[in-house]
């Protein structure tokens, strides 16, 4: 049995306190000075990575040419900054339902009788008489609002309408009050009649007292008609629910037409269609949430008129994918993410948004980081997701953003420019990773953090929240951030004809980040995102050995695979030997020749003395042995992180080609905790070894950890 380790982990808390000042009455100190000017920079934040320095050198990288999958809640088409391009283009180009959640079975099949349907629910529907349908044959379908509508908005509805039913009821019980009242005062004697009448009054009110107390919501029925005119498919809801399809919009696949249509009655619900097999399926495709049109906004939303506004890559087009099952609160589903994976080919995606995740115990393995794997190595597709929201403790990243190889997870870093835009803080601070922000390293070694970004926003969301922006902030924001960034890049190199991997880019980003002072590795990766410093890397990198290779770094017989991780006591008693495997990874286009011919000599680095290892690697298309010797027994109590680098040595300005990551966890002694604090009284924390205390100073921010063995 692995001995457990007990983390003991503060965070300080930052407390604003405005000092009371008085003044006299009339007095106004500043009423001679001019009223500050509202700032615009950490509202949707591009300085901090360079965005805005890099759209300024080139205002066309701006993203277009690129396009993005957005796997999240799904995207309203229809709200401001999701319209068009910068190049005028339709901003979302396909728009699809992943989870099922809007289906509609419309297997059904009815001819119309004098233009006339039946339709599931039991309402006659009006056909229009221009709709061309050669066969006459009409597929039939029907539809619960509450299965498919947002759970946000099924609140809102059901409080309205329920506040209408409580007018109308109260209007009805008040109306058979007043007749039964009447009828009282006319009746002048009891009589059989009079007395089987009053009754009927009375039992009247009970039953109306009895609906108000049963009242149940069905919520709205939709009628659904799908029909082929010959050379496309069509449907039309009848979403005012009155039986008059000639007033309803016909709408095709979204794709082909990019229409869309909104559910009335006050819901400003949007929503576009997709039909499948052969029209005895149809895709009422809504957005469960409103964090995937806040996502989208972040990466690419265009303001005409409000630029300030816009997100980081303007130019570039959406793909909307629905991943979150409404019928599970907004889970994803994996069936979703497969059928996501197969909108991102068809559409030839560049790079797909994840901002979704859960922990996972098994990091890099399974079916769907498999697929992810697949789609990035052999579709070039550069795959971005958050790391998580579970900071500040270690290993705390999610998957498969923080837990899968061929995905760059982005941590969560916040400006003092957003502290004041977002936040209105009163005194900005330092920038820095947000405490909540999930840290690596994984439970494999991998560092799981891969590079960090903003992670808050003001940004659109859909029409049904009744507003048109909403500050967010999360790794949820950070990921299209960073994703957004890349867009940037992805649009420049494109315009150059400049080659690039999902790998080369990645280590652009990382070689060129900057690292944020005063915090740990855990949450920063390699630091924050330098978008303009990413592209010259990528010019001035343009044939090197290796460029656009993946380095795949595993640990052949260890528990822990893509990195060296020592966490409990034994592990860290002694000085350990171990060998780590580096390969080349090829791409299905490369050649015989280019393997054959492959070879880059790697001079090696280590960061820390109590990490040794050769000087130099000379690597060929083979998979290559390097032997480590760790040696953490003169290591304070605490956690102690270092790296190997590998750098080309034909080409050593740019940067690391691959890193291994090694973390140490050295405990305190539960008997050398006790005797240093056994004259110490009361406190702190007891367990069966005694009390323990620890004493610092804590400022905003700040986070200390403390190791502790467990007692046997």
């Amino acid at each position: 049995m692995r001995n457990p380790l007990f983390l003991l982990m503060v965070v300080s808390t930052l407390f604003l306190n405005m000092p009371s000042v008085r003044f006299a009455q009339g007095q106004n100190p500043k009423a001679s000075q001019e009223p500050p000017a509202f700032s615009k920079l950490g509202l949707l934040p591009k300085k901090e990575t360079g965005a805005a320095r890099f759209m300024e050198a080139n205002p066309e990288f701006d993203g277009r040419g690129v396009v993005v999958a957005i796997f999240d809640t799904g995207v309203d088409p229809g709200v401001a900054g999701l319209q068009v391009t910068t190049d005028g283009l339709p901003k979302i180009i396909d728009m699809i339902d992943g989870t099922g959640s809007g289906d509609v079975d419309t297997s059904v099949t009815l001819q119309s009788d004098a233009g006339v349907l039946q339709g599931l629910s039991g309402r006659s529907l009006k056909i229009h008489p221009e709709w061309v349908n050669p066969t006459g044959i009409f597929h039939l379908g029907i539809k619960r609002a509450w299965e498919f509508f947002p759970g946000p908005l099924i609140g809102r509805m059901k409080m309205d309408r329920r506040k209408l039913w409580n007018h109308e009821h109260h209007k009805t019980v008040q109306a058979v009050r007043k007749e039964f009242e009447s009828w009282e005062r006319s009746t002048a004697s009891q009589t059989m009649d009079s007395i089987i009448q009053k009754e009927e009054w009375l039992q009247r009110l009970e039953q109306l007292k009895l609906a108000e107390k049963s009242y149940e919501d069905p919520g709205p029925v939709f009628d659904c008609v799908v029909f082929n005119d010959g050379t496309h498919w069509w449907a039309v809801v009848d979403t005012d629910e009155d039986g008059d399809l000639t007033d309803e919009k016909r709408m095709t696949n979204f794709r082909e037409q990019r229409q869309f249509n909104t559910f009335p009655g006050g819901s400003q619900l949007n929503f576009s269609v997709n039909i499948y097999d052969h029209g005895n399926r149809l895709s009422l495709v809504t957005d469960c949430g409103a964090h995937g049109t806040h996502v989208a906004g972040i990466v690419a939303g265009h303001f005409p008129d409000h630029p300030e506004l816009n997100g980081i890559a303007p130019g570039a087009q959406i793909v909307s994918v629905k991943i979150g099952d409404t019928r599970l609160g907004s889970m994803e589903t994996g069936a979703g993410l497969v059928r996501g994976l197969v909108a991102a080919q068809r559409n030839k995606c560049d790079l797909i948004n994840m901002s979704f995740g859960e922990p996972t115990r098994v990091p890099d393995q399974g079916r769907l980081p498999d697929l992810f794997s697949r789609l990035v190595n052999r579709d070039g597709i550069i795959f971005v997701a958050s790391a998580g929201n579970s900071g500040p403790a270690l290993s705390t990243v999610g998957a498969p953003g923080g837990t899968t190889s061929a995905i760059i997870g982005v941590g969560a870093y916040v400006s003092p420019e957003m502290m004041t835009a977002e936040y209105a803080l009163l005194e900005a601070r330092a920038g820095l990773p947000y405490t909540w922000s999930s840290r690596g390293p994984t439970i494999d070694g991998s560092m799981g953090v891969d590079i960090c970004a903003p992670g808050g926003a003001i940004a659109p969301v859909p029409h049904w929240t009744l507003s048109a922006s909403m500050q967010m902030n999360g790794t949820s924001m950070s990921s299209p951030n960073a994703c957004g960034n890349i867009a940037l890049l992805l649009s420049g190199l494109k315009s150059k004809g400049i080659p690039y991997s999902p790998y080369s880019v990645r280590r652009a980003i990382q070689n060129t980040a900057r690292v944020i002072k005063n915090a740990d590795v855990f949450a920063q990766g390699p630091g924050l995102v330098q978008i303009d410093h990413a592209f010259d890397y990528l010019e001035q990198s343009v044939g090197t050995p290796g460029e656009l290779l993946k380095f795949e770094v595993t640990l052949p017989g260890m528990e822990t695979r893509r990195g060296i991780y020592f966490r409990e006591q034994t592990e860290t008693l002694r000085s350990r030997r171990v060998g780590v495997r580096i390969r080349p990874v090829f791409s299905r286009e490369s050649s015989s020749a280019e393997q054959i011919d492959f070879q880059i000599r790697l001079v090696l680095e280590s960061s820390h003395e109590w990490v040794r290892c050769g000087k130099q690697l000379l690597l060929t298309s083979g998979a290559e042995f390097l032997p480590i010797q760790i040696d953490p027994q003169g290591l304070p109590p605490g956690v102690h992180v270092a790296q190997i680098q590998a750098y080309d040595a034909s080409h050593t300005e740019r940067g690391a080609v691959f890193r291994i990551p090694i973390t140490v966890i050295r405990t305190q002694q539960t008997r050398e905790t006790v005797a240093a604090n056994k004259q110490l009284p009361g406190g702190g924390i007891h367990g069966r070894g005694g009390p323990f205390s620890f004493h610092g100073t804590f400022h905003p921010g700040k986070i200390e950890r403390r190791f502790l063995s467990v007692p046997p």
